[in-house]
């Protein structure tokens, strides 16, 4: 928010106020929905090496470059800090367990899968979810890894966290404005996509590292984290396959082309038949 607001950096970078932008593309998913299910393929993906591989290798890279080309910017590399956690005020040890509580969720794909499961959906900012939970207005909320959910204090009113979950394993843009980038020499440009990839795996390893920590230490603390049995994660995620995947896929031509290029990788590695 120094320069411009997140939801503005897009057009900030478009009209070449700011050259780079690190941001979550299913921020823009109000003007392509296609951008939702690129940037967090929901009940997808369990190792970060999957999703970076998808974007290098399996054509994610170049399906993000074709969504931003009418903007004006060209994303020259992905970021992404592993899977997320789930911090609630009682056992979630399956899928039946969210039905008839409240959770806060960004709008998207993890919104319209916890809606299909009989849970109500409470779009709040960051800000404002601590509060919520403290006041019981809340059950839990989708937020960010056990680290980042512990330096929120989320474990201080949620003892209990889904840990590893693989609900969501998130990915950030490194992106710039087109125009400067093609006045960049070659070097340049490949010394930064480089960097982007460095970008990638430091902050995985960090992020990984910092949540070994605040396990152990939240653990210690007297919250519970829940490791779901591997029949159970298959059983959301043909869940979601069959109701979210299948809805976003209609939502325009570019979301069903990314999510068959998803399903596609998602094959190939066995996760879906």
């Amino acid at each position: 928010g120094a320069i411009v607001p997140t939801f503005e950096c897009l057009d900030a970078v478009r009209h070449n106020i700011i050259q780079l932008m690190n941001q979550w593309p299913g921020y823009w998913a109000g003007k392509e929905p296609a951008f939702a299910p690129l940037s967090d393929f929901i009940c997808g993906y369990e190792e970060p090496w999957e999703i970076d591989a998808f974007f290098h290798y399996q054509g994610g890279l170049e399906l993000l470059n074709e969504l931003y080309k009418p903007f004006g910017v060209t994303a020259i590399g992905v970021v992404s800090q592993g899977c997320e956690s789930f911090p609630s005020k009682y056992p979630i040890r399956s899928m039946d367990d969210y039905k008839g509580k409240k959770f806060r969720s960004p709008q998207g794909m993890t919104a319209d899968m916890l809606e299909k499961l009989g849970a109500a959906v409470v779009i709040l900012p960051g800000g404002e979810v601590y509060s919520a939970l403290d006041k019981g207005v809340l059950d839990g909320t989708d937020w960010g890894t056990p680290s980042v959910n512990q330096q929120m204090g989320l474990d201080e009113v949620c003892k209990y966290f889904i840990y590893p979950e693989y609900r969501s394993l998130a990915v950030g843009d490194v992106t710039v404005n087109t125009k400067e980038w093609k006045k960049l020499p070659d070097d340049i440009k490949q010394i930064l996509r480089e960097a982007s990839r460095v970008f990638f795996w430091d902050q995985v390893e960090r992020v990984a590292m910092a949540d070994v920590k605040a396990v152990r230490e939240m653990v210690a603390g007297g919250s519970t984290a829940i490791a779901w049995e591997e029949k159970e994660v298959a059983r959301l995620r043909d869940f979601v396959r069959n109701t979210v995947w299948k809805e976003w896929a209609q939502k325009s031509p570019m979301s069903k082309r990314v999510v068959n290029a998803h399903m596609e990788w998602l094959r190939k590695l066995g996760r879906i038949k």
